[in-house]
């Protein structure tokens, strides 16, 4: 699936709006068992035949590749074209533009991996060359947060979906105490987990899924998840007591697809 298309292999072949895979696109890949994807002659490069891949963005929500292999941070990677971004997520991560800096677990481009780029304006761009070690710090970060990630237990956990929105926890307290690193806030469907974040300080980014559908047919692990307009509630794993703790939200809950809004 890409912005707006999308095709589904069949017994005969391929059906649907999407014929070819575009080097400036990204795309959504649904599977139902565990798989390496290999899509020939497509490894990540700024140039080719045709010279220097250039992303044409408009306002709201683009679905967007990322052209080198070596991994870097966000700012380096978007130079000035950073001032038109209001946000970038990817499959569970998000980063959110507050003030000319992005916050949030996603700190770093990595290749092979495909964006939602939500753009404040219509512009065009091409990412800068990762330069130099220190420009991979964001990826090292990047890298050691999702190893803590996987630790959070699998009841606590959900099946990715390509349905998604994102909460920006801007702060959040148990009792008057700030939450810490190991604490868990997970996002809840009535009693379906739809999504979970370990506390990474304020502006923590929570993916919450939605249910997802194929020409009006339910994908059945997505069964329970958000739909528009449905109202996400949130709880926290208090890890130094192992206390699930209902949490009250101030802000917007409301689920929306590719939404993005910050609560406390």
């Amino acid at each position: 699936m890409g912005e707006g298309v999308g095709t589904i292999k069949l017994d005969n072949g391929w059906v649907g709006s999407l014929t070819e895979v575009s080097q400036d696109d990204g795309y959504w890949v649904k599977i139902d068992v565990e798989t390496t994807l290999s899509v020939f002659d497509a490894d990540p490069v700024n140039y080719d035949a045709d010279g220097e891949v250039v992303y044409s963005i408009h306002y709201g929500n683009n679905l967007i590749s990322y052209s080198f292999e070596d991994g870097q941070g966000l700012d380096a990677g978007l130079g000035d074209a950073a001032a038109d971004v209001y946000a970038i997520a990817g499959e569970g991560l998000a980063a959110l533009a507050i003030n000319g800096d992005f916050v949030g677990s996603l700190t770093a481009f990595e290749g092979g991996n495909g964006y939602w780029l939500v753009a404040t304006a219509d512009f065009s761009f091409s990412f800068n060359e990762p330069a130099d070690a220190a420009k991979a710090k964001p990826v090292q970060l990047m890298e050691a947060f999702l190893e803590r990630k996987s630790t959070i237990p699998p009841e606590y956990s959900c099946v990715p979906s390509d349905q998604q929105a994102f909460f920006f926890v801007n702060n959040a307290t148990i009792r008057g105490d700030a939450l810490e690193g190991d604490d868990i806030v997970i996002a809840y469907n009535g009693d379906v987990v739809v999504g979970s974040q370990l506390w990474n300080g304020d502006f923590t980014d929570v993916s919450v899924m939605g249910e997802s559908y194929w020409e009006g047919v339910l994908d059945e692990w997505t069964a329970g998840y958000m739909l528009p307009g449905e109202k996400v509630s949130f709880k926290v794993l208090d890890a130094s007591t192992g206390e699930l703790v209902e949490m009250d939200a101030e802000g917007n809950i409301e689920w929306i697809e590719n939404g993005i809004a910050v609560i406390n």
